[in-house]
Parts: structure tokens; sequence; C-alpha cells
């Protein structure tokens, strides 16, 4: 169940709904190169409930997506917004391939990064939840 949560969520940052926008999604844990000259995200879902409906008697998994967006320091909030509109367009509200459904987002905007003070941060955060097994 948590690996179809996963697979969900990656397969909208393959999608050509949001390629198209050129701004690359990294897991959380990556330890690879990122570009810091451009825009990018780093991507973490994270399972945060489970139970079983008491009639159905099918799991319920509840939890959140953390999507934290990066962006040029310096021009102000509206690329931050940009993105999370963009966020909210294939995620908010929408009922996924294996079942993952997505409620409404929020955003916490963090100002400069502490790690480089030449990024702008925020945290756009959507809960989600899958029935089933």
């Amino acid at each position: 169940m948590y690996d179809n949560v996963l697979a969900d969520v990656e397969s909208v940052f393959a999608s050509v709904a949001w390629t198209v926008n050129n701004i690359e999604v990294y897991p959380d844990n990556y330890q690879g190169d990122i570009n810091t000259e451009s825009e990018f995200c780093r991507l973490n879902v994270l399972p945060s409930n489970s139970g079983r409906n008491a009639y159905g008697g099918n799991k319920v998994l509840k939890g959140m997506v953390a999507v934290k967006v990066f962006v040029k320091a310096g021009e102000g909030q509206s690329r931050v917004m940009a993105i999370s509109d963009i966020l909210d367009t294939v995620l908010q509200n929408k009922r996924l391939t294996n079942g993952t459904e997505f409620g409404t987002s929020y955003l916490n905007v963090e100002g400069l990064d502490p790690q480089n003070k030449a990024l702008y941060s925020a945290s756009y955060i959507i809960p989600f939840t899958k029935y089933g097994e």
C-alpha cells in the first residue's frame, strides 16, 4: 500500500502536466548533484496514520506530501506562489491511478535557505488518503 502511494506521487512529477514547467523534483534524501542556480523542489511522502474502516474492513492510510520549493532569492514571493499554484493543478483534490486521494493544500513560506542564502524556500503541504487492502 505504501509503495502504491509513492508510485502515484512520483507519477505526477513524471507526467507532462508537471514536466512542461521545467522544474526539477528530487526525493528528499537525494544525495546527488542539484543545480542550485535554477529553481527546484524536494519531495517527501509522509505516511502518518493508518487504520481499518469500521464496516468494510479495508485499510486506510493517511499522510501528507511535502514539497519543499526552492527559487532564486531576492525576487519576492511571487515565484514560490506560482509554483504552488502549479502543484495545486496536478495534486489538489485529485484521485490518482493507484487510488491515492489528495485534499486541500497549504503553504509555509520559510524565507532564505539557511544552507544557501541565494535560495528562497517554502513548503507546500497536501494531505492524502489511500483506501485499500
